[in-house]
């Protein structure tokens, strides 16, 4: 069940609109985490962790997909586009969803437009996360370049200095990326 939410930006729109709740925790969440969320492998890493160290904390879990040009159909002249964005949409909500279920804690999963950095940082805000999780940067020219324009995710946050950032390290395998046992 989609839901329209307040971030509290004032009277204009804000980018983050829809949000959609899990399941009732079986445990009261004593912290909240916040972690980006895309289809690829180093967020997939991210998210792995952040769903461990939930566990360990007993926290809620904010899972946030910003999107962007890789959710977008390739014709946009297509008379089902929309439709083909929504099950975009709805797919990569599915595959968060599937590491999510077996949280003791909460998680709520938020999808919108807009910069990453400031999606994650609004909904870290808002929330009083402990801290936001995400993947390490995908490497090669675009990263590099991203980085250099000042674009870069991590560098984004770390600018807004009010919420500790997490950044996990991509794997090679999609059966890794939780924390060392300990």
């Amino acid at each position: 069940m989609e839901r329209e939410v307040d971030f509290g930006q004032g009277s204009g729109p804000t980018p983050l609109r829809r949000s959609v709740p899990g399941p009732q925790p079986r445990d009261a969440a004593r912290a909240s985490l916040v972690v980006g969320w895309d289809r690829h492998p180093d967020s997939t890493a991210a998210l792995r962790f952040a769903v461990d160290l939930a566990h360990r904390l007993t926290a809620h879990v904010h899972v946030v997909h910003i999107v962007d040009l890789d959710d977008i159909p390739v014709d946009p002249d297509a008379p089902d586009w929309e439709e083909q964005l929504r099950a975009t949409i709805t797919g990569e909500a599915a595959r968060a969803r599937e590491l999510l279920d077996g949280l003791a804690a909460s998680w709520t999963y938020h999808s919108g437009h807009g910069g990453a950095a400031e999606l994650l940082a609004i909904v870290a805000e808002r929330y009083s996360a402990l801290m936001v999780v995400i993947g390490s940067p995908r490497g090669g020219m675009m990263s590099h370049l991203d980085s250099v324009l000042g674009q870069s995710v991590a560098q984004g946050l770390i600018g807004k200095r009010r919420t500790p950032v997490l950044l996990v390290p991509g794997t090679e395998s999609s059966d890794e990326g939780g924390p060392p046992a300990g």
